[in-house]
């Protein structure tokens, strides 16, 4: 049986730019959003979230509204939480005393989680 790949590239491009809007988009006080285009701080991170969110949307939109066989459909949400599980794990500061314990604790489950997802997708028999 062939899947598409259609579904899991649109799926995996759509969620390296959504975790690229995390990454990149910076709403500090020395940000480009601020300095080069006159945003204050709450302005700018209002932009972030935002766009964040619209990214977001448009990943749920393809997941659900992109027709595709079981089996692409289970590959593309494979692909894009192995991708976001990475994201965190090499982008989030853990050294912060606040929330490092428990998201690490949350990254090591999901973790797991990713593996049983590989495990079960790879498995010969579904």
């Amino acid at each position: 049986m062939s899947v598409q790949p259609l579904k899991p590239l649109a799926s995996a491009i759509i969620t390296l730019i959504w975790l690229g809007c995390f990454v990149f988009i910076d709403s500090s006080a020395n940000s480009f959003l601020v300095q080069n285009w006159g945003y204050d701080v709450p302005t700018a991170n209002a932009f972030k979230w935002g766009v964040i969110i619209v990214v977001g949307l448009i990943w749920l939109g393809v997941q659900i509204f992109l027709d595709a066989p079981p089996e692409a459909s289970r590959l593309s949400l494979a692909i894009s939480g192995s991708i976001m599980w990475l994201g965190l794990i090499l982008f989030y500061r853990f050294a912060d005393p606040a929330y490092g314990g428990p998201v690490a604790f949350f990254a090591l489950v999901g973790g797991l989680a990713v593996t049983i997802v590989w495990t079960r997708y790879l498995a010969d028999e579904f």
